[in-house]
């Protein structure tokens, strides 16, 4: 179960509090707004994923970054209609692309968040490798 507690002000500036910790949505410098959760989310959930599957495919690297650009429709309500996840990894053997090519393929598959975005909106994913 998830379980997240908000208490916002009459304006829009928020606490919002799990049992792991708690962030300040709003407008300001700062402060996380709406969307800024929701790619955030896919991004950990993506990565989480895509790392129990490079564990057990045996594949190394020194450091991942997620870059997810979201793309609204202009009508309302205004979903996400494109979303990209662009993910460098690091320290990586680039001779096993296909593999870590297809650990990116399942981590789509199975990341529930992104499951659950793909609903609303097209998923693309680039997969960057570095030495």
């Amino acid at each position: 179960m998830s379980h997240i507690k908000a208490v916002f002000e009459p304006r829009y500036h928020g606490v919002v509090e799990t049992s792991r910790g708690s962030l300040i949505m709003g407008p300001e410098e700062d402060q996380f707004g709406p969307y800024d959760l929701v790619l955030s989310g896919l991004a950990g959930c993506f990565y989480v994923t895509f790392l129990g599957i490079t564990e057990k495919m045996q594949l190394s690297y020194e450091e991942v970054t997620i870059d997810v650009e979201g793309h609204h429709r202009k009508e309302s309500p205004t979903t996400l209609q494109h979303v990209i996840i662009d993910m460098v990894v690091k320290g990586a053997d680039v001779e096993k692309d296909k593999q870590f090519n297809r650990a990116s393929e399942i981590a789509g598959k199975y990341c529930s968040v992104f499951q659950t975005l793909s609903h609303v909106a097209e998923i693309e994913t680039k997969l960057t490798l570095l030495p």
